[in-house]
């Protein structure tokens, strides 16, 4: 067990917050392009399909530490809105209320790059299963 965290707002508890904001959106889409693969039937299905659930396997236990985390540092990611081109996300954090703002191309950009490390993840464990096995 950790000891629980005490005082300000800090890096880490916002990086927690970004991070849960970019792997629910990440799960979001993972989830609709599992449905689009569906559709498509291409020859390659099964081998895609079975790509798109590692990956989505790897995201949702990063989910799960990410909760946790949060929980562990108690914040509570609880509500969004949008106002322009930001995308707030309200959360509090040991009793004190504050909102994380992001644009769409910066949540894109940080999807881009958390599915990267997934693929790339992807690939070491195609190329050494014993390494990697679970």
């Amino acid at each position: 067990m950790s000891e629980k965290v005490t005082g300000i707002i800090d890096n880490v508890d916002r990086q927690l917050v970004r991070d849960s904001v970019v792997l629910q959106n990440l799960l979001v889409m993972l989830q609709k392009s599992g449905a689009e693969l569906k559709i498509m039937g291409t020859l390659l299905y099964k081998a895609y399909a079975m790509s798109q659930r590692i990956i989505e396997d790897m995201a949702v236990a990063d989910g799960k530490a990410n909760r946790l985390a949060l929980k562990d540092r108690d914040i509570k990611v609880y509500r969004e809105e949008q106002q322009d081109l930001v995308i707030y996300y309200y959360f509090i954090c040991r009793g004190r209320e504050e909102r994380f703002g992001v644009t769409r191309d910066v949540l894109r950009s940080e999807i881009s790059v958390r599915l990267g490390n997934y693929i790339a993840d992807l690939g070491r464990m195609i190329k050494d299963p014993q390494r990697h096995a679970r």
